[in-house]
């Protein structure tokens, strides 16, 4: 393959952008060569040109944009799964190897490879599938390698922790399980991990009244992550024990690391949930509750199992 086209889904939340970076990482696996463009709706370029495997982003929101961004590529591969137009201008381009989703669609057949689409499957493992629809490969260890190479590119080495704690939750306050409430965790787990045991919390520019409660605990088994590049996150995740974590965008590094993972939801979401031997899935006991409900001790079990 000399040149390979990847046409992300059209949001932008930083954790749509995670969930496609194991895919392009392992589109360079197979081809170190090839030419690698990522075409997006919206201005993410900073997302995925700082990663290693990626050659450029090209911004297209219309069809005509679309075909354009499209030069004479050998394979194109879609994320979207609810839109026509791109196995359309695929096809019309003359691509010979085209790849996307199966989702009930009219211009479905026009896919040489295609993979269907699952809404009860992990966004992060369906974008890895469309791939291996083409050719075979180990998705866990692609998605652990992506993260390994990915904390290649820093340039420090954070404080490790044993314990990784996400507590963000960028789409809004129904997503975050509140931080008080990972402090009683820590509280339950540090006895039962070793006298020694590090908590780190992950904290992004919207959680600077958690930063400053935290410090305000002067704790000496917390370890403050505020504001650090994804780089040294990637490190963090792959050297954890456990990681628990709100619905936010650092949660896709923790879930491709590999290492044990709770996930905690507002409600079931298994798009965004990768579930596995060791990982588990907390949500409120009923409908109606918000994630505030959910109690520490309930996170704990859940902790407790994935880590045996």
């Amino acid at each position: 393959m000399k040149e390979v086209v990847v046409y992300i889904r059209s949001m932008v939340f930083l954790g749509t952008q995670i969930v496609a970076f194991p895919l392009l990482y392992q589109i360079k696996q197979f081809w170190p060569d090839c030419h690698l463009r990522v075409v997006g709706q919206d201005d993410l370029a900073q997302y995925y040109e700082s990663l290693p495997w990626v050659d450029d982003y090209v911004r297209a929101n219309r069809l005509k944009q679309n075909f354009l961004a499209l030069n004479k590529p050998d394979l194109v591969i879609a994320l979207h799964f609810a839109s026509e137009q791109f196995s359309l201008v695929s096809l019309l381009k003359g691509v010979k190897t085209r790849i996307g989703f199966r989702n009930g669609r009219v211009t479905d057949v026009f896919w040489t490879h295609r993979y269907k689409k699952d809404y009860s499957e992990y966004m992060g493992v369906a974008n890895l599938k469309l791939l291996a629809a083409y050719r075979s490969f180990d998705i866990a260890t692609a998605a652990r390698a992506c993260v390994t190479a990915i904390a290649a590119q820093r340039t420090s080495n954070p404080d490790l922790a044993d314990v990784v704690f996400m507590p963000g939750g960028g789409a809004g306050d129904y997503k975050r399980w509140p931080v008080e409430r990972y402090v009683e965790l820590a509280d339950l787990l540090g006895p039962r991990m070793g006298a020694d045991i590090k908590f780190c919390f992950v904290l992004g520019p919207d959680e600077q009244r958690e930063y400053q409660w935290l410090q305000s605990l002067n704790r000496d088994d917390f370890v403050l992550f505020a504001n650090r590049p994804l780089s040294e996150l990637a490190w963090l995740t792959l050297q954890a024990k456990l990681i628990v974590a709100n619905d936010c965008g650092p949660c896709h590094y923790g879930q491709f690391a590999g290492v044990p993972y709770v996930g905690v939801f507002h409600e079931t979401n298994l798009e965004w949930f990768w579930r596995r031997s060791d990982t588990a899935s907390v949500v409120p006991m009923f409908a109606n509750k918000d994630i505030k409900s959910i109690e520490a001790s309930d996170v704990f079990e859940a902790a407790i199992k994935v880590m045996r």
